[in-house]
């Protein structure tokens, strides 16, 4: 918008004049001078002789305003309505002095003879007076808005001191009166209405006691109001000082509004009144004309339009600026006013204007597609009346006009600041897409379809729609012809006066500035496109908008090589052509442009690495030839001069568009270590078919995994009569030394020795070459082709050209036929660029001939492993042993014969350690002839807990006439550990034969054997009752079953019993089938007052075997837990026993023995109770009583009604010292339940 005078365009703010304080100097360098007529000659002067204030108060002051302004602020209304005070102003610093303009012009120098009265006077800008920039049928000036915007303050304050010192307070007080008076009578003879303000900064000092009282005398001396003095104390901070301003400004809010308010009102009475006001002269030409109403309806709906946005009424300012737009319009006002007349400019200065604040306010609320559509229906309008009133559109000044145009959209966004182009969605990746236009407001119709055009597209569309035209405007301006390009002061005057007709120089120079002579300075058209691509490339790019970043950037390279701005033009498209998305994308023709255009940069800043990289591009035949260009790479760099060292280039094939391509595939999917692996190496050539040969001076294969490289180098002698299309030859390799080439990128196996070929590498536009490989790979493993390196090395450069990528799935295989050579598919459904390498087949022969089933805990296990050398030659064999389980178990794994051979660590065997392996043992075997078999035992003990491990058999060999290749071959043998035997046990008591410790009878042997301690503590007696199942899968012989005690707690001895036998006696016990067996405990205490229970853990050992025949089976222990056994030797029990009659059948003799282990005098309460199924003799109850250490026993006889049954007497014995019931616990032949006792009747 720089071509329209920045007062018609900017967006309206109501001016505020400071007064008294200096300007900053920058403030003051940015404002140039205004000029209004008869500013200086009749303006109402401002001025005081008060000096300018100063200081760090002061400073804060002038800061504060400045910071209130909001020249700079967005055009919209979120900037507005986020202000704390409310419409946005204009802070103008002005310093003591300032001049009105006045509000009426002279008085004509010569009036009307036959007028008796005076002249009227109008405003010195007003059609109606005469001198005036409009008179006498203009519409409007610039100067106007000029007025009200620079020169007509809404409210004026003005900063003076007030003093400190209490002897001069008086003087200066009364002084401050006067000029505050005087500078009040100098605003009103203005005759605006201007807010009057006073602000009084108070020096260091200030009594604030007396303070009010002198501001109160100052009020009623100047008629102040409250609102109109304000006092800024001396100790404030910048902050409060913020707030003071802050506050102030807010407080002008509603008599700012109120003032433009009554502007708006005046000139609404004045459009209203219906008719036009006298000129002060009539017009002196005869061919003049007075404005028409229309035109005046136009003056009056502008100044309504502006005063509404003074206060930000941006709605009601739309609805003025459209109706002054359409009145513009009318047949009354631009539609009569010739091409030729000066006014037709003017009109469109007014037309632009208008639509430019129209196009402001829709984007002030908002409205995108609604000011998109008026700057379509704008430019259409525009467009239509030049074509038919103008001189076209078929010139340079219409162009010049639609770029600028376009450039005042770009501008118009991007003040406004939208939603949908700042800066959150910018740097928000995600977002990205939403910036791209704006979505169209909800206030359109449901169901309109809107063109992509009338969407509200980013600044970066519209700077580039400017360009584009501007490049059309230089392309009309070529067209001026010779003659019109003179100065005028060097032309005929019909010559002048003709031009006037033909050019539109509407904010567009004449053409001898538009279109200068050679060597006469004129319009830089280049800077101007140039300029405005950068701008619009800029919106693109922070869109990430690649591939029209990528298009702007040619067209800017294009315009700087116009220019003759070579290195220019190349530092724009370099950092482009690395990543360039057309060639990705396949665009070939913008590509083509895009590289012919950046050889040429290269060529002229002598690039030649970037130049050597282009030709090699160009020469493929995705592009369009060119017949007058020489296709020869060989000599790219002929015309650029070469330094030393030549460059060397490094291209892969992912980033560029080559002119050779090459695939490598395997014939089969697996191959075998030693043997012969075939693969096809096929070089295309897709070069231009009017291109010279392309000779590589090597080609190499380099792989992944463990094939080595291949190198293939190009033969002396090739045969140039070769034309066939295409040509299968097989290549013998050989072996070389180990490679140094580190020229060759993307190399996982650099270091290592290559195999080495000749062949031809001379290819023809569209000749395929094939060749036959042939290598034997010498480690297992995955092989895939990692790269394969095109190498070109000329007299003045190198060039490698790199191919990481390969295409997977099916591909072809050449062969040989009698019609030449074809191709067939091969390889679906799999990577033809892998090939499985496998270990040679090993033909050695591992068993273990004496491989059980199952094995089972402790049972140590002495296993044979058998190997026979069934290859044709002799072998060099090691043997590797690893046991695989649980880490927590404790197995260990060892040689037979350790001593005679020792163990070897798994490293020194070739082997690799593993964490994860509990133990490896391995062995050499040495050479191991033809046909020939050895066998080596392997035992496995510590085998405490139920496992399945696994047993890893690994042979590793090199046959004796090829060591360098190893070969190996495992086996992996189940070896299930499980428990052969599982326990149930009882603790039952027993009644111990041993009397107890009488206190009444004394021990001899305790006297006699005085000085010998043996115990002589309580006893009791127990049995363990056990139940052996077999669990194993096959007989088994056991020798021994034994109780172990393996600790006793409490202070006790305990003897254990051999087993006895309850179940029948057998030789070996089968699988699932029970052992029955007891064992007699006798417990003792070592001291008679050791009352602490005692506890005993036990163990049941079963010594077995696995039967065999000879015998020759080891025995194994195997280990039964037994839950711990806890005997309470200090509490009262009560024992049954029973007895048959050996006289009366069907009578039993039951006992009741009541034990008294305390040191506690205990009485028993004893109720025997009565049965259905017996009748017993005894006394129904009875009282016991016991003294410490002592037993009793109560007998019962019982005669049992049924016989061959149990039955179940109940005796309720109650401790009465505990009151505590006991519990009678079964002996020997009973049996016992949650009721109580069971006896066994015996039958008849």
């Amino acid at each position: 918008m720089d071509a329209y005078p920045e007062d018609y365009v900017a967006h309206n703010l109501p001016l505020i004049l400071l007064s008294g304080i200096e300007p900053a100097p920058d403030h003051v360098a940015n404002k140039p001078e205004v000029r209004y007529p008869l500013l200086q000659e009749k303006g109402t002067p401002i001025e005081s002789d008060f000096p300018l204030l100063s200081g760090r108060l002061v400073e804060d002051l002038r800061t504060a305003f400045l910071q209130q302004d909001a020249s700079d602020a967005p055009w919209n209304s979120r900037s507005h309505t986020g202000r704390s005070i409310g419409i946005g102003l204009r802070i103008k610093i002005i310093g003591r002095s300032y001049r009105l303009p006045p509000r009426k012009a002279d008085p004509p120098q010569i009036s009307p003879v036959n007028s008796s009265v005076g002249p009227i006077l109008h405003s010195p800008i007003s059609p109606l007076t005469p001198g005036s920039p409009t008179f006498p049928d203009g519409v409007l000036t610039p100067l106007w808005v000029t007025k009200h915007q620079d020169l007509i303050p809404a409210a004026a304050i003005n900063v003076f001191p007030i003093t400190s010192d209490p002897n001069m307070s008086t003087l200066r007080d009364n002084q401050l009166k006067i000029e505050i008076n005087g500078l009040k009578d100098s605003w009103a003879s203005s005759g605006y209405k201007t807010r009057f303000v006073v602000v009084l900064v108070a020096e260091d000092g200030l009594n604030m006691q007396d303070i009010d009282d002198r501001m109160a005398s100052i009020r009623r001396a100047t008629n102040l109001d409250p609102r109109s003095l304000f006092l800024l104390p001396p100790d404030l901070s910048a902050v409060e000082v913020k707030d003071f301003v802050r506050s102030l400004l807010a407080s002008l809010q509603s008599s700012i509004a109120e003032y433009y308010r009554d502007l708006s009102k005046h000139a609404r009475r004045k459009r209203n009144r219906g008719s036009i006001p006298p000129p002060t002269a009539p017009p002196i030409s005869g061919t003049s004309q007075t404005l028409s109403s229309q035109g005046w309806n136009v003056r009056y709906e502008f100044k309504l339009g502006i005063f509404a946005e003074f206060r930000q009424e941006m709605d009601a300012a739309h609805r003025n600026y459209e109706s002054a737009y359409e009145a513009l319009f009318g047949e009354e006002v631009f539609e009569s006013i010739a091409g030729w007349n000066p006014r037709f400019n003017d009109a469109r200065l007014l037309a632009d204007v208008l639509a430019i604040r129209i196009i402001r306010c829709l984007l002030w609320s908002g409205q995108t597609t609604a000011a998109v559509r008026a700057w379509l229906e704008h430019r259409a309008r525009t467009e239509d009346i030049v074509s038919r009133k103008g001189k076209g559109t078929k010139n340079y000044g219409w162009e010049a006009w639609d770029a600028r145009w376009s450039t005042v959209m770009a501008q118009l966004i991007s003040r406004a600041e939208l939603p949908a182009f700042s800066e959150d969605i910018l740097n928000d990746p995600s977002r990205l897409h939403e910036s791209l236009f704006h979505q169209p407001e909800k206030t359109l119709p449901v169901g309109e379809k809107l063109a992509p055009w009338e969407l509200l597209h980013h600044e970066g569309y519209w700077l580039e729609r400017s360009a584009i035209h501007s490049a059309h405007r230089r392309a009309l301006a070529e067209q001026v012809p010779g003659e019109d390009r003179v100065p005028p002061g060097q032309s005929p005057a019909s010559q002048i006066a003709g031009k006037s007709y033909l050019y539109d120089t509407y904010l567009a120079p004449e053409p001898h500035v538009e279109a200068p002579e050679p060597g006469q300075p004129g319009f830089d058209h280049s800077s101007l496109i140039i300029d405005t691509l950068k701008a619009s490339l800029e919106h693109f790019a922070a869109r990430r908008q690649v591939r029209k970043v990528e298009s702007l950037s040619l067209e800017i390279a294009r315009e700087y090589m116009r220019a003759g701005l070579w290195a220019d033009a190349h530092k724009t498209l370099l950092p482009l052509w690395p990543q360039l998305t057309w060639r990705a994308d396949g665009w070939w023709e913008l590509m083509e442009e895009f590289a012919w255009t950046l050889r040429e940069c290269c060529l002229r800043v002598h690039d030649c690495e970037t130049l050597i990289w282009v030709n090699w591009e160009l020469l493929s035949r995705v592009f369009s030839p060119r017949s007058s260009w020489n296709y020869d790479f060989q000599n790219c760099l002929k015309d650029v001069p070469v330094g030393s060292p030549k460059p060397v280039v490094v291209l892969k094939a992912e980033d560029v568009v080559s002119c050779l391509s090459a695939s490598l595939v395997f014939e089969k999917a697996a191959g075998n270590v030693g043997e012969p692996l075939q693969a096809q190496l096929a070089i295309t050539s897709v070069a231009q078919p009017s291109s010279a040969p392309i000779t590589l001076s090597e080609v190499k294969i380099v792989f992944e995994g463990s094939l080595r490289p291949i190198k293939l180098q190009s033969e002396h002698e090739v045969d140039e009569s070769d034309s066939s299309s295409c040509q299968i030859s097989d290549v013998t390799l050989r072996d070389s030394t180990a490679s140094t080439d580190s020229s060759t990128p993307l190399s996982p196996t650099e270091g290592t020795a290559s195999m080495v070929g000749a062949a031809n590498l001379t290819f023809r536009p569209s000749q395929t070459r094939v060749y036959n490989l042939t290598s034997i790979p010498r480690e297992a493993g995955e092989a895939k082709v990692a790269s394969i390196s095109l190498l070109i090395e000329g007299e003045n450069f190198n060039l490698v050209y790199a191919i990481t990528r390969h295409r997977e799935g099916a591909l072809y295989w050449w062969v040989n036929s009698a019609k030449g050579p074809h191709r067939k598919r091969i390889g679906k459904d799999r990577d033809t660029t892998l090939c499985k390498i496998l270990p040679k087949p090993p033909k050695i022969l591992i068993s273990t001939p004496n491989l059980r089933e199952t094995y089972y805990t402790n049972e140590r296990v002495i296993l044979s492993v058998a190997i026979k050398n069934d290859e044709e030659e002799a072998a060099d064999v090691t043997l590797q042993v690893r046991l695989f389980g649980k880490p927590e178990l404790a197995a260990k794994l060892s040689w037979a014969n350790d001593d005679e051979h020792p163990a070897e660590s798994g490293d020194d065997a070739g082997g690799s350690p593993n964490e994860d392996t509990p133990h490896s043992i391995s062995r050499s075997i040495g050479v191991l002839e033809q046909a020939a078999s050895t066998e080596l035992s392997i035992v496995l003990s510590d085998t405490h807990y139920a496992a399945d491990y696994e047993l890893e058999i690994s042979v590793r060999y090199s046959l004796v006439s090829d060591m360098e290749t190893p070969i190996s071959k495992t086996v992996v043998v189940s070896l299930p550990f499980v428990r052969p035997f599982e326990a149930n046990y009882e603790f039952l008591p027993r009644i111990h034969p041993q009397p107890w410790p009488n206190f009444f009878l004394p021990d001899d042997d305790l006297a006699e054997h005085g000085s010998t301690s043996r115990p002589n503590g309580l006893q009791q007696k127990w049995c363990v009752n056990s139940k052996i199942v077999s669990f194993a899968s096959e007989p088994l012989i056991i020798e021994k079953v034994s109780l172990v005690l393996l600790d006793i707690h409490g202070g006790a001895l305990c003897d254990i019993s051999e087993e006895t036998l309850l179940s029948q006696e057998a030789a070996q016990i089968f699988p699932e089938e029970l052992r029955e067996s007891e064992f007699t405990l006798n417990v003792q205490k070592t001291s008679l007052d050791d009352r602490r229970s005692v506890t005993l853990n036990l163990a049941l050992d079963i010594l077995w075997r696995r039967p065999t025949a000879d015998g020759s089976d080891a025995s194994t222990t195997t280990s039964l837990a037994i839950p711990r056994f806890l005997i309470p030797m200090g509490e009262p029990r009560v024992l049954a026993s029973a007895l048959p009659s050996e006289t009366l059948p069907g009578l039993i003799h039951l006992d009741y023995t009541l034990e008294n282990p305390s040191m506690h005098f205990l009485t028993f309460n004893l109720t025997m109770e009565a049965s259905e199924q017996f009748a017993f003799s005894g006394p129904k109850t009875r009282v016991v009583q016991l003294v410490p250490f002592s037993r009793h026993t109560v007998r019962y006889n019982l005669l049992a009604f049924k016989r061959g049954l149990w039955i179940q007497p109940h005796l309720v014995v109650v401790d009465t010292y505990f009151n505590k019931t006991l519990r009678v616990l079964p002996t020997e032949g009973m049996r016992a339940d949650k009721k109580g006792i069971l006896v066994w009747v015996d039958p008849d």
